[in-house]
């Protein structure tokens, strides 16, 4: 859906219309003289298409118009839309008026009347363009709002004012303005097609996926927080209960600890068999303490041993090699007469004598390194047992510390029941805990359809978020701007344009047109001359409006081309129009121009409209079937005989 322009319409005070009409699917042109209102039609058009301001130059036009008004061709049907010229003071008006059917002529100045404001004006002409929801978020970092586009954001793409058309920093209507040009390139993609019209729906859906999916998964890790590996809750009071003597069970999953709890907590307490003692646990603990420093100090004995060994043995090799050095000077007397002398003057002794022989001493000499080597050799056994000892302690002392652990925990547990005596009492406190516990427990499904459940829906959002991502969407403008090119670059070539033999191309990021030369890429503001400026605009906004026309985007099908001659063919040199004043060559280009324009309305007719104003009026038939009015000889869009009272605008 779109619409064309069949009408412009304006009443003036005393109730007078004048009508401009127009042929949709056509060139049309309105020729003639300077200040005779051409300029104005684009700011008309705005202003009935829902501005917040009226740009309607002051002076005869606003003096004399109380209403402004559009009769409309649309897809289905026709419309007819007006909105009062504002007063003297104000800006604009929310006076609108609105009126559909299959067939209409535009109304009598007395029907019209306020039928809505300027936000359902603007609702319903972005309706009948077609524009679906949709929605444009920045992205993650940047400060400005989501945006909407809507008509208003379209228009840009629909006019060419004048003074902007031979402008090289600025392509596209309006885009001089930061918040403009920001808006444009928000929602050029959608306009464009890489946004597709089920945007917003996929979005919305995608959210209701998300939201489905993250239920989903909670479920699951509740669950699984429930089935743990049983350090949880349900092991603690499987221990507390062990403790009591209700159970001798033990359990390594969440499972089996449930399983044990709930034959517990199945039992009559008059069923349990009575304690001996409340500290059963400490009582086990405490004995296995007694053993284990019973080790402890049987260790320590033996490596006290060992070791006062160690020294006794080593003061007794120190003594013998001490007398086995003083007996081997025995070896001096290896001459003498053994036979009763004495081993140190070698004189002979008495038979009585008891002084000993050289013999004897030599014996004892043997038998102390005989004892002596003994010794050595036990030596390295005593330190192998020693060490072996002390690793036993050790074992012992780790095994202390652990128990005095487990000891410290039973013993903190038995003090928070410390005021429960009564046995009876303390087994009924947690049998109860135990109840209250396992009636606490959610009935737990099995979570393989939960699983599976949560697998589809993941695997849904993936699909809609590489579907609705940044990147497919740069994606498809990139290829968007590919197909763009190829046309601006043939039109370039058909105008005879400075860098038209390389390719062109629409920069949607700066809103621009780039020449991709062999020296780099060459944008607009970058080429010479008033001729370029002009002509790439147009190549640019043709381009445009044939995707918008073929790919049936919700752009309105109609654009306004405010003398695109005036480079060739300035108002100083205008007479009659008839473009005598002006060289060969600028009136070949200036015919080559209008040619280009008629050429793609043609092509893509009956989709497209153009309106453009002009000095000029080429004597060609095919330009003359296109001149709808001539505004020469007084002439105009107001009439000179209508009254410029201001105060009937009321």
């Amino acid at each position: 859906m779109s619409l064309q322009i069949l009408d412009i319409v304006i009443y003036s005070h005393d109730g007078k219309r004048r009508v401009l009409p127009l042929r949709p699917g056509r060139l049309n042109v309105i020729t003639g003289a300077s200040k005779t209102g051409k300029s104005s039609l684009i700011d008309i058009v705005d202003y009935c298409f829902g501005s917040d301001q009226c740009r309607v130059p002051e002076g005869p036009i606003r003096r004399c118009v109380s209403w402004f008004g559009l009769r409309l061709q649309l897809a289905d049907g026709q419309a007819f839309v007006a909105r009062r010229c504002p007063d003297k003071q104000a800006a604009s008006s929310e006076e609108c008026y609105i009126e559909v059917a299959d067939s209409l002529d535009a109304p009598d100045f007395n029907q019209l009347r306020q039928t809505t404001n300027t936000k359902g004006l603007s609702s319903t002409l972005g309706g009948w363009c077609g524009i679906h929801d949709n929605i444009h978020i920045p992205a993650l970092g940047e400060t400005r709002a989501p945006i909407t586009a809507s008509v208003r954001h379209a228009l840009p793409l629909c006019f060419q004012p004048q003074d902007e058309i031979i402008r090289r920093h600025q392509l596209f209507h309006g885009a001089a303005d930061h918040f403009v040009a920001q808006s444009l390139k928000d929602t050029l993609p959608y306009f464009l097609g890489a946004v597709g019209d089920d945007y917003v729906r996929k979005r919305g859906e995608l959210r209701k996926l998300r939201e489905e999916l993250r239920h989903c998964e909670r479920q699951i890790a509740e669950l699984a927080a429930l089935r743990g590996d049983g350090i949880s809750k349900a092991a603690s009071l499987l221990a507390q209960a062990r403790d009591m003597e209700l159970t001798i069970v033990t359990a390594d999953t969440w499972e089996g600890a449930i399983s044990a709890l709930r034959e517990i907590a199945s039992k009559r307490l008059s069923d349990i068999k009575a304690v001996q003692g409340v500290n059963t646990e400490f009582d086990r603990l405490s004995n296995e303490r007694g053993k284990l420093l019973g080790q402890q100090g049987r260790l320590r004995e033996e490596i006290s041993s060992a070791r006062a060994f160690e020294q006794d043995e080593s003061g007794f090799s120190r003594e013998a090699k001490e007398q086995q050095a003083r007996l081997k000077t025995i070896g001096v007397f290896d001459d003498v007469d053994a036979d009763h002398a004495c081993p140190l003057c070698a004189q002979k002794m008495p038979p009585e004598s008891t002084i000993p022989t050289s013999e004897e001493i030599k014996k004892t000499l043997e038998a102390s390194s005989v004892r002596l080597d003994s010794v050595s050799r036990v030596k390295p056994q005593i330190e192998k047992a020693i060490s072996e000892l002390e690793t036993q302690l050790q074992a012992v002392q780790r095994a202390l510390a652990k128990n005095r652990t487990e000891m410290e925990a039973v013993q903190s547990a038995n003090e928070r029941l410390a005021q429960v005596q009564d046995e009876m009492i303390r087994r009924t406190h947690i049998l109860g805990r135990i109840s209250l516990y396992l009636e606490s427990l959610p009935e737990l499904p099995d979570t393989k359809s939960l699983e599976s459940k949560a697998k589809v829906l993941r695997d849904h959002c993936e699909d809609l978020e590489e579907e609705l991502s940044d990147e497919l969407i740069q994606q498809r403008i990139a290829s968007i701007v590919s197909i763009l090119g190829q046309q601006m670059t043939k039109g370039a070539q058909d105008l005879a344009l400075e860098h038209s033999k390389f390719p062109l191309r629409l920069d949607v990021k700066r809103l621009t047109i780039v020449a991709d030369t062999v020296d780099g890429p060459v944008p607009m503001d970058r080429m010479g001359s008033g001729e370029n400026w002009v002509g790439y605009h147009l190549i640019a906004h043709l381009a445009l409006h044939r995707w918008f026309t073929e790919r049936n985007r919700p752009v309105p099908r109609f654009l306004f081309l405010d003398q695109p001659s005036q480079v060739y063919f300035p108002p100083e040199k205008d007479i009659d129009g008839s473009m005598g004043s002006i060289l060969e060559n600028d009136r070949a280009a200036v015919s080559r121009m209008f040619n280009l324009v008629a050429r793609a309305v043609q092509e893509i007719s009956p989709g497209f409209q153009v309106i453009m104003t002009e000095h000029a009026d080429i004597d060609e038939k095919w330009y003359q079937e296109a001149i709808v009015e001539r505004w020469r000889g007084g002439h105009k869009l107001v009439p000179d005989e209508w009254p410029r009272q201001a105060g009937a605008s009321k």
